[in-house]
């Protein structure tokens, strides 16, 4: 059972104003040739209040957004069943299911909860393999979903669920707003809040690994100055402010320290700052531009991008010996590197005849993987289970966001629906 109060640390209290419209939406470009069969069939609902959020419509949406699944609609089913009783896996073989979920909705014994059962099915194996319980205020049922959706993905799949996780982006300036938004939303767009608005440029955000908080620059002062964002409180701190360039904050693996560029020595170079002391540690000293840092799942490395060997490339900065790396040597710009979550490759942006793809690189065989086939990819940030990358892009002249699974399989956009969008930041999963 999972007790839905405790998921509710990202959605945000009255401090922000929430919409439950969809900023983003995706866009499904290509999918899997042969995608798994599922039915979800209308949950029955027993509340007297009536129902507004059909959390079958949002598991469907979930699971159908990255092209894996292939959802049957009700209209097409030949029975409707609510309990285990009622499911006779003879009529959904025929429909071609592989896997069924059936539940229902009803209050619990304090009024302002409702509780969401739920079994997920097996047809060919004809057994349920999960049954589950999700508990939390009405207002919670779409997060409810996305809980639900995440379990059925793992339970399928063997990967942890993204549909409960938030995505962090920056709006750009647009006839409705004429201002910067950093915003964060649910992966499918919905529950779409702007933390922070300036007519100024925001740039980079990062979120924290408890998910409470979100790195980012502001060039509100006139100068780049690095600002953290606690979601809950709507407390704004900025970090200490050193002369030239402060950019590119990225949190370490356990909080404690955020990795930047400060250009504070001279030329733009790594640091890290310590957020109990305070104060800026060095990492580089190169006559090169050294940018763009991310933190190793292990804590013992960051990657960063330098032009020191006269082309944009990736290095490894070891923490422990001070030894730096290169680790890109194929084509004359690699840049704006992210480690996967195993540790085991990372995901950056690769030019190659003039074009700027997402691609992949194995750290240990060295071997490049273009994954994209559009123009001015940048910025790509790697779902938590390390299936899915989100990456900005351009749509003609428009500025959106765009993914791939990482077998390249599936390929979506995701337009906003009230500007341009760039610069995405995938969140930390949601336990």
């Amino acid at each position: 059972m999972i007790n839905y109060k405790n998921l509710l640390i990202l959605f945000i209290s009255t401090f922000f104003f929430s919409s439950t419209f969809s900023q983003l939406r995706i866009e499904i470009k290509g999918g899997v040739e042969d995608p798994i069969n599922i039915a979800i069939v209308p949950m029955k609902w027993e509340l007297e209040s009536p129902q507004a959020i059909y959390i079958h419509k949002i598991i469907e949406s979930d699971l159908e957004s990255f092209g894996e699944f292939s959802v049957l609609s009700p209209e097409r089913m030949l029975s409707l069943p609510t309990s285990k009783d009622e499911v006779f896996y003879k009529d959904w073989r025929l429909l071609g299911v592989d896997y069924l979920v059936i539940g229902q909705v009803k209050n619990t014994e304090f009024n302002a909860e409702v509780i969401v059962s739920y079994i997920l099915f097996d047809i060919a194996r004809e057994k349920y393999i999960h049954r589950g319980d999700v508990i939390g205020p009405i207002q919670s049922l779409r997060k409810a979903g996305h809980k639900i959706s995440d379990v059925i993905y793992k339970k399928i799949q063997g990967l942890p669920g993204i549909f409960s996780t938030k995505l962090a982006y920056i709006d750009k300036p647009s006839q409705i707003d004429p201002n910067y938004n950093l915003r964060i939303s649910d992966i499918d767009g919905f529950e779409s809040i702007s933390l922070f608005s300036s007519p100024q440029p925001l740039m980079s955000p990062s979120w924290s690994p408890d998910r409470t908080k979100i790195a980012y620059v502001s060039f509100e002062e006139g100068t780049s100055r690095i600002f953290i964002q606690e979601l809950v409180s709507a407390k704004r701190i900025g970090l200490k402010h050193e002369e030239g360039i402060n950019s590119s904050p990225n949190w370490s693996p356990n909080g404690d320290m955020i990795a930047a560029v400060l250009s504070k020595s001279g030329n733009p170079d790594l640091f890290i700052y310590d957020l109990k002391e305070r104060s800026w540690i060095q990492i580089t000293k190169h006559f090169g531009i050294d940018t763009e840092p991310d933190w190793a799942p292990n804590s013992k490395s960051i990657l960063f991008t330098s032009n020191r060997s006269g082309s944009p490339q990736i290095y490894e900065a070891n923490l422990r010996t001070n030894k730096i790396k290169r680790l890109t040597f194929e084509g004359t710009y690699n840049a704006r590197a992210r480690y996967l979550p195993n540790g085991k490759g990372i995901v950056f942006v690769h030019r190659r005849n003039g074009i700027f793809h997402i691609a992949t690189q194995n750290l240990r065989s060295g071997k490049v993987k273009i994954l994209t086939d559009t123009s001015l990819d940048e910025s790509p940030t790697v779902s938590p289970n390390g299936n899915v990358i989100i990456y900005a892009t351009k749509d003609g002249d428009k500025d959106i966001l765009a993914g791939i699974t990482m077998d390249g399989k599936t390929k979506f956009i995701m337009p906003s629906l009230k500007g341009e969008a760039r610069e995405p930041a995938w969140s930390p999963l949601i336990d």
